[in-house]
């Protein structure tokens, strides 16, 4: 079975231990048409639901035909990859890290649009950060410093399973 990550790279990151996407998160995703050029931007995608694809018994949490004469639906499901998605931690400052991997059948997710996420500071404390403009920054009371995040960049990459 063939993935795309969701790669994420924070540059800096001050006093924080990891940032993790939140249970129940939805995407915000360009997709591209794998078969042609036709692109849906800020499509969202959300794990917890299921859609009945056409003449299939199978499910998919986001599909879509991409014009009325398509024989198929092209879909997509979001699917933790054991092994490869994890947390972003202090040591992978400016490194990408595989965060979500999405199966995709007619469709390639071409951009991501960030959201919350939820980071954990050094001393412990926990935060919800909104990333979409970028740049997030905070007060951890334990620790008596700042917390911060400053640019945020995505990728998308193939992995087989």
């Amino acid at each position: 079975m063939v993935f795309l990550l969701l790669c994420v790279k924070l540059e800096e990151m001050e006093n924080v231990e990891s940032v993790s996407l939140p249970p129940g998160a939805h995407f915000v995703l360009d997709v591209k048409n794998s078969q042609g050029e036709d692109v849906r931007e800020g499509v969202v995608v959300d794990p917890a639901e299921q859609h009945d694809l056409d003449n299939s018994r199978g499910t998919a949490n986001f599909c879509l035909k991409w014009d009325r004469s398509a024989r198929h639906q092209a879909y997509l499901n979001v699917e933790a990859v054991k092994g490869v998605t994890r947390s972003i931690t202090a040591e992978d400052a400016n490194k990408f890290v595989p965060i979500m991997g999405f199966e995709c059948r007619g469709m390639e997710p071409i951009a991501f649009k960030p959201d919350v996420f939820i980071v954990k500071s050094r001393g412990g404390q926990t935060f919800e950060a909104d990333l979409s403009e970028g740049e997030w920054a905070d007060f951890d009371e334990k620790l008596g410093e700042s917390v911060s995040i400053m640019g945020i960049e995505s990728t998308f990459k193939t992995h087989k399973r």
